[in-house]
């Protein structure tokens, strides 16, 4: 290996990732890194090269013909490497035991069964125990030592917690079919003020989600049903109870419409916490699952069933 292919092997991750997204701010979400580090190292990259493998457009950056030309080779020593990674968990999937896992009742449909299916395909001789539950039980889960690890929304930024970002999801207005708002492309959350609001009962991320929003929106929403799934919610919409906040729903929601919202805050992100000691040998193995491949499972979970 020469002296230029050293160098740019560090670099490579970013290249892929900006191929992948399309923009640096999403690949710097990917990467889990801010986004000038991201920009820097492109430059780099490209500097190593003797040639540029991105430029200027709009606000952002995109790849030049060059940068198009590296892109399928960067993206395929990014996959070989995670390939190596997961040949050497592979010889550690001979740990046995149970791990508590808590997750929100959002999460209970798509993103945890992705993540336990690939959990268990590395560890065939562990079992995982689910705590389905709201947030905040979640959380005094991982305190009282029930659950090892949570899945949450939003994240928890507390002294003696980490957390591991895995997505973020936009969320959407929910109107029924033939609601004044269903035929926008997209609407700001402050012209829903004056609408029923159907929602989560306290406690659950989705409320705290629909609380913030509002309070950064200067909107009191007024509160005509409370429930404990998003399925439910749905269903009251439908009927023309009111109006929702939610993320997509992966089947479709049958007698209403999602809308766009064009709020920045109008996003929740998913993912891992646990407490900040060291852990047990499963709960390592499954953390090292989530920072190797829990975003791209989760962003699986998520896509729309059939796309």
């Amino acid at each position: 290996m020469d002296a230029t292919a050293r160098n740019v092997l560090p670099m490579l991750p970013a290249l892929a990732a900006l191929a992948e997204t399309g923009q640096t701010l999403a690949a710097a979400d990917l990467l889990q890194m801010p986004q000038p580090t991201v920009s820097r190292m492109l430059g780099r990259l490209g500097r190593e090269l003797g040639v540029d493998v991105v430029e200027r457009h709009g606000r952002g950056l995109r790849l030049t013909r060059a940068g198009e030309a590296l892109a399928p080779h960067a993206a395929a020593a990014v996959a070989a490497a995670t390939a190596g990674i997961e040949a050497v968990q592979a010889q550690e999937s001979g740990a046995r035991g149970r791990i508590a896992l808590a997750f929100q009742s959002t999460l209970g449909e798509r993103v945890v069964p992705a993540l336990v299916k690939a959990f268990l395909q590395e560890h065939p001789g562990a079992s995982v125990d689910l705590i389905q539950t709201s947030r905040p039980r979640c959380l005094a889960a991982l305190a009282d030592g029930t659950a090892e690890i949570a899945l949450i929304s939003p994240l928890e930024e507390a002294s003696g917690m980490r957390q591991w970002r895995l997505h973020t999801e936009p969320l959407v207005l929910v109107v029924p079919t033939g609601h004044r708002l269903s035929t926008r492309a997209r609407v700001s959350f402050e012209e829903a003020a004056e609408e029923t609001f159907i929602c989560m009962k306290r406690g659950y991320g989705m409320r705290t989600l629909l609380e913030d929003l509002a309070q950064a929106s200067g909107v009191t929403p007024t509160i005509g049903f409370e429930g404990d799934d998003l399925a439910t919610l749905r269903g009251l919409v439908s009927a023309g109870l009111g109006v929702s906040l939610a993320p997509r729903d992966p089947h479709g929601a049958t007698g209403c419409v999602e809308v766009p919202l064009t709020n920045p805050e109008a996003v929740r992100h998913i993912g891992a916490c646990w407490l900040d000691r060291r852990p047990s040998t499963l709960a390592g193995a499954f953390q090292e699952l989530l920072r190797r491949r829990g975003r791209r499972l989760t962003e699986i979970g998520l896509r729309p069933l059939g796309g």
